[in-house]
């Protein structure tokens, strides 16, 4: 980091610092421990903190004793503030008896209000006391003044990381704080400040009321009707002195029309005569009009694992490179965390594991709500750099998912050897059964027994053209399609051969594949990951085998954990409802139990398509074994010469080739139709 960024960060730190003092010295103020008077006749000038007179002798300058003294004292203190806490004194307590921090450190005129309560107390043993003189007096405030810092609460993460984001904006470059400087010092200056985190905008607003920001508190006001930076609709006032300053955030000005953005800047911003401050936690960029009239612009980045390990050092000890090396281990590369992200995971008592582990859980949590609510459109990094969140979101999933589906790349076939020739009606069998031989000649063309199956790939074949060449929308294709039949009839081999048919990926899953993860946001991370995967690799299949596994919403499951599945099935629809909404996607499921399919995972838009693949008939079987005999099939008749089955596969063998080229005539018909706009599949 830069130098201006480690100036402005330990200023920052020192103010925080400065309040926990603070705090732990008005703490021992209300105890009757410290008394403070004000130093000028305003509250600015200051104050000085020193013993009560008299009190000096209740110390007897052993830190231990003294330490312990003023730890009663101030619990007495919070006692007394909550009567619901227990007052009992521990009997073991060597200082019971000894030191009362009530009689001892309360005014006598107080005291005197309750003399049977104090006869009643046994009769501590008195201690001596000498007179001290006034520099012993000193060094005793001194001593305890020492004792009470010791009783500072400690830096608190969502001030530290709202701290450091500032200071690594501001030192992004060696202008950026001469300017802020320059800009402070004018008579009403308007900075505005963009850091892409969430919760950034509120504790920043919160920071500048405290005074740890800049060298004085603040009173927060709305420049419009709403909410100030801080989440209080009305500006703060109390004793303190503060200067007004008046506030607006991103969130509402992107919400207003350009016309009012313009009432905004000239009446509001311009003719407030006070200081104005802009904050913003998004990545977008903001409107012109107010980075114009901005005198300063501050602009950051995201929250990082090195950011994290500072928090984790300065808040709770941990050493920064144990933390950087853990994460650095399990791979953790935050993009989407919030500062109110950190304090759910920094607690008091947790370990580093369980920090980086729920912090983990709070990242892909943030990473699926932000890939959910993007429809397909461009959308900022919060690092900085503009891409899509998809791809993001594959490349941050990849690892972690890579196992809940397979990305299978088309052949590239010969079509010349994959189809016949057009016109051709004769060929001998083993010439028909060549074309489908082996892996690489895995084509719908070449499939038997799918019956409509078969025509619906062949249609969207054609219709992918012409969608192609645009002339035709996406969404007048029949690109939703739900396989369904007994197990063994070719369901993935039909997805495989689609693939091959149609020259796109094929992106292959199944439901159980995704239940792997058990947990039901890791299962449905993984959902997003494949779809986010398809979506990315458009024009593709996503092809979903098992989708039955999915469940029912209806009430007759015989499933626990009902809001479990459920939560499954309203995931998967809002999937296929934003597929729908990504031309190039071709969605497949695959089903051995139609029946128990949730009705809405049918309904238009989705798996409207429904086609039943039965158990082959013989003549899809003998087809079936023409094809799988491939360059075989000649030795095979020529060994079973004049068998009822030989008769069979050369009978088919020569309607295959005849309905082949038929086929290629309807196709020709087809072609000319769609250059007319005419899908082929109507």
């Amino acid at each position: 980091m830069s130098k201006n960024k480690n100036r402005l960060f330990h200023y920052l730190l020192a103010r925080q610092q400065r309040q926990a003092r603070l705090e732990a010295f008005e703490r021992a103020a209300e105890a009757g421990i410290l008394e403070h008077h004000q130093i000028g006749q305003r509250l600015r000038d200051g104050s000085i903190w020193q013993l009560p007179e008299g009190h000096a002798n209740l110390f007897n300058g052993d830190k231990d004793h003294d330490m312990q003294m003023v730890q009663m004292a101030i619990e007495a203190s919070a006692r007394s503030q909550n009567p619901q806490v227990s007052q009992q004194i521990d009997p073991d307590d060597e200082f019971a008896g000894q030191f009362d921090p009530v009689t001892d450190f309360t005014d006598p005129v107080d005291q005197s209000q309750d003399e049977t309560a104090k006869a009643k107390r046994p009769k501590p043993g008195k201690r001596p006391r000498k007179s001290l003189t006034r520099p012993e007096v000193a060094a005793r405030r001194d001593h305890v003044l020492s004792i009470v810092v010791g009783f500072a609460p400690g830096l608190k993460p969502e001030k530290v990381a709202t701290a450091l984001l500032l200071a690594r904006a501001v030192g992004r470059d060696d202008q950026t704080l001469d300017r802020l400087i320059s800009g402070m010092s004018r008579k009403w200056p308007i900075v505005a400040v963009q850091i892409p985190v969430h919760d950034f905008v509120r504790q920043f607003g919160l920071m500048l009321e405290e005074g740890l920001l800049l060298p004085f508190y603040t009173s927060l006001c709305p420049i419009r009707t709403g909410p100030t930076l801080s989440g209080r609709h009305k500006a703060l006032a109390d004793s303190r002195h503060r200067k007004s300053i008046g506030t607006i955030s991103g969130a509402y000005v992107r919400r207003t029309d350009e016309e009012d953005l313009r009432q905004i800047v000239s009446r509001n911003i311009l003719a407030l005569e006070k200081p104005v401050i802009l904050g913003d936690e998004k990545q977008a960029p903001l409107p012109s009009r107010l980075t114009a009239v901005a005198d300063v612009m501050i602009k950051g980045e995201g929250i990082d694992a090195s950011l994290i390990a500072e928090v984790l050092a300065l808040c709770y000890d941990i050493p920064k490179s144990r933390s950087l090396f853990l994460m650095n281990e399990v791979g953790f590369e935050p993009v989407h965390l919030g500062i109110d992200d950190l304090v759910v995971a920094i607690r008091p008592g947790r370990s580093l594991t369980r920090i980086i582990r729920i912090l983990i859980a709070l990242e892909d949590e943030n990473a699926s709500n932000a890939d959910g609510e993007d429809d397909g459109g461009k959308s900022s990094d919060p690092r900085g750099s503009s891409k899509s969140s998809g791809t993001s979101a594959i490349e941050r999933n990849r690892k972690k998912f890579d196992g809940c589906f397979d990305v299978i790349a088309p052949v590239n076939t010969n079509s010349a050897a994959a189809e016949p020739a057009k016109g051709s009606g004769t060929g001998s069998a083993a010439e028909a059964a060549a074309k489908g031989n082996g892996k690489d000649r895995l084509l719908v063309e070449n499939l038997a027994g799918y019956g409509d199956a078969r025509q619906w790939a062949l249609d969207l074949k054609q219709d992918l053209v012409t969608w192609r060449n645009d002339v035709v929308d996406w969404s007048d294709l029949s690109s939703r399609l739900l396989l369904s039949g007994p197990p063994g009839t070719g369901k993935t081999t039909f997805a495989r051969a689609l693939c091959n048919t149609l020259q796109v990926p094929l992106v292959a899953t199944s439901v159980s594949r995704w239940l792997e993860a058990s947990h039901l946001g890791d299962v449905l991370a993984a959902m997003n990951a494949t779809f986010q995967n398809a979506n990315q690799a458009a024009p593709c299949i996503l092809f979903i085998d098992e989708i039955d596994n999915i469940g029912s919403r209806s009430g007759g499951s015989e499933r626990h954990y009902d809001d479990y599945w459920s939560s499954l099935v309203n995931r998967l629809l809002e999937l296929l409802d934003g597929a729908s909404k990504t031309e190039g996607v071709i969605v497949v499921g695959a089903t051995n139990c139609p029946e128990k399919i949730d009705a809405a995972l049918l309904r238009s838009g989705r798996l409207e398509k429904h086609i039943m693949i039965p158990p082959p008939d013989t003549e899809a079987l003998i087809g079936i074994i023409a094809h799988h005999l491939g360059s075989d099939l000649d030795a095979v008749l020529g060994s079973h010469a004049g068998s009822a089955m030989a008769k069979l596969l050369e009978a088919s063998s020569s309607k295959s080739s005849l309905s082949g080229s038929i086929a290629d005539d309807d196709a020709g018909t087809q072609n000319s139709q769609h250059h007319k706009g005419v899908p082929a599949h109507g």
